[in-house]
């Protein structure tokens, strides 16, 4: 087994590290500052062709594959956890149009999400509706040529900017036999009947746009569903199995942004006339940090390789996810103690990890359901 990254890999993590100190560090800061979508760094991105970066060239993108994207994620995560979620979701949704869309759809779209041009959002949460996707009320009911769609979503990333389009919206489609049928759609900006709600104040990830989306009659033409009719939901599962491995490596960039920040604090804070990195106690958290973040890096490594070769691997997504992001929570509360007093002025920056990791064990599925995922895999 050779663990050595090949040149296009290591040139790929060099320039998203050094595009995220030069480009994403001031605005993170301006995004914390402004909470605004970032468009000017949103447009450097696309220009260095990041935007479409697993989407295949045939379509105007990278073509690259899982291993080599979540390298490049995780350069950009361990500077700007909101920039990263706003690329990370763009990136799943042009998946779901790589993988399900006719070829219509995907000559329609992908140029457009390659570019930049667009940025992609998927509507799946409802307000009864997180974990349990059987709570979904939205609907969508076939009409002669068109779909009517009737709903509310809510939670739901990258819809409310000005280069918003594309949205990939879940629905129930029948509701015979007992059970749901859920389905995938396409409805485009601007469709009649749907609009854009009201956002959200959130404790972090400031500068990603979170909003509600109303659905009143909304009509879209029937060759707008994506995929099969009945399977939107296991459709979305498959790809959020990649969002479940990212969300593995936005834990290990949280951990190694907790490190890097604690150990430089910790070599410049004295405290009995000794800097605290001299304390064994201050140590141990320290030596856990690096632990964590190599061991789990490792280990999303190993299942984005198992992705990229198309083997089922969600039953590791789910370990990784659950591990990485859990691991990271941990981090950014030894952080935080390290930095004591300080850790709860906004001025440092592990005030801003503490606030933005425990959400990391919510999104992208609960990391209760992860662990369901797992049991169902041994046989439970």
């Amino acid at each position: 087994m050779d663990f050595e990254l090949d040149s296009t890999q290591v040139e790929l993590q060099s320039m998203a590290r050094a595009f995220s100190r030069e480009v994403l560090a001031p605005a993170q800061l301006a995004m914390d500052r402004d909470d605004a979508f970032p468009y000017a760094a949103w447009r450097q991105w696309s220009a260095l062709g990041m935007t479409g970066i697993t989407i295949p060239e045939d379509y105007g993108g990278g073509g690259v594959d899982s291993l080599s994207y979540i390298l490049a994620m995780e350069e950009v995560a361990t500077v700007s956890q909101t920039f990263a979620l706003i690329w990370q979701v763009h990136v799943l949704v042009s998946n779901m149009y790589k993988l399900l869309g006719t070829e219509a759809q995907k000559r329609e779209w992908l140029p457009r999400f390659a570019s930049g041009e667009i940025v992609g959002a998927i509507g799946l949460t409802e307000p009864g509706a997180g974990s349990d996707a059987g709570g979904m009320t939205t609907r969508a009911e076939r009409r002669g040529r068109e779909w009517v769609i009737n709903g509310r979503k809510i939670f739901i990333s990258n819809t409310g900017t000005e280069i918003s389009d594309g949205l990939v919206l879940m629905a129930v489609t029948d509701t015979s036999g007992g059970r749901k049928s859920i389905s995938s759609f396409i409805v485009p900006r601007g469709t009649p009947g749907f609009e854009i709600g009201q956002s959200f104040t959130k404790m972090a990830w400031h500068g990603m746009d979170s909003r509600e989306l109303l659905f009143n009659d909304c009509r879209i033409p029937e060759d707008n569903l994506l995929g099969v009719e009945g399977q939107g939901l296991r459709q979305a599962l498959t790809a959020l199995n990649l969002g479940r491995i990212v969300f593995g490596i936005l834990g290990v960039a949280l951990i190694r942004a907790c490190l890097e920040e604690s150990l430089t604090y910790a070599k410049d804070r004295k405290q009995f006339g000794k800097p605290l990195a001299s304390f064994q106690l201050i140590q141990s958290k320290l030596a856990d940090m690096a632990i964590h973040a190599e061991a789990v890096r490792r280990f999303a490594h190993y299942v984005a390789w198992l992705h990229a070769k198309g083997v089922d691997c969600h039953a590791q997504a789910a370990m990784v996810k659950t591990l990485g992001t859990e691991l990271a929570t941990k981090a950014a509360l030894d952080a935080f103690q390290i930095h004591g007093g300080y850790g709860f002025m906004q001025e440092y920056k592990v005030n801003r990890f503490f606030r933005e990791s425990k959400i990391l064990e919510i999104g992208e599925g609960t990391n209760e359901i992860q662990r369901l995922v797992i049991a169902r895999s041994l046989g439970c």
